[in-house]
């Protein structure tokens, strides 16, 4: 009995260590230059604008970590923010660090779901509690790979409303322009 339960706690722990390096070897593979806009929902207005954005990606040399480079227009102003991404191997967790303006941000998310169908061609969504809008919130990253198309989606659904819809917050959508060969 105690093998049996041995066996099918080894074959858990393998199955996630599995799904945690796909993920990260997806993220890997976005290395390179990308172009397009990240768009945001104005909370006052109600209104979705866009901005013109770019992210130069590449990972360590040892492809534990993702670094994302990013620029975008804000209305008269040029932004820049770096991101930091990779897989806790003991949780499971996607870690993120996010730094701009002399300021940063560590946060950690629950991978919910990983579908790989090719280096090309995959999504990840990744949860965690939060705030949004001074608001406490459950917040849900949706990332997905279409060949040259890069598309990132970020939900919110307020802990403090009845109603336990997602909405879409923002997002970026980003063309692969130059990638970086390993």
């Amino acid at each position: 009995m105690l093998n049996r339960i041995t066996a099918a706690l080894l074959l858990i722990a393998a199955t996630t260590a599995t799904a945690d390096e796909s993920a990260l070897e997806a993220l890997v593979g976005t290395a390179g230059k990308w172009a397009g806009s990240l768009y945001y929902l104005d909370y006052q207005s109600g209104q979705r604008f866009a901005i013109p954005m770019e992210a130069n990606i590449a990972a360590t040399p040892d492809g534990a970590t993702v670094v994302k480079r990013l620029t975008w227009t804000d209305p008269g102003n040029l932004v820049y923010a770096v991101e930091l991404t990779t897989i806790d191997r003991d949780t499971g967790e996607l870690v993120q660090a996010f730094f701009r303006d002399n300021n940063g941000e560590h946060m950690r998310y629950v991978l919910t779901d990983i579908t790989i169908e090719s280096a090309d061609k995959w999504q990840l969504v990744y949860e965690h509690n939060g705030t949004d809008d001074d608001r406490p919130a459950r917040i849900r990253h949706t990332l997905t790979r279409e060949s040259g198309l890069l598309i990132s989606k970020k939900s919110v659904r307020f802990l403090d409303d009845e109603d336990d819809k997602f909405f879409e917050r923002n997002g970026s959508e980003l063309r692969l322009i130059e990638p970086r060969s390993s």
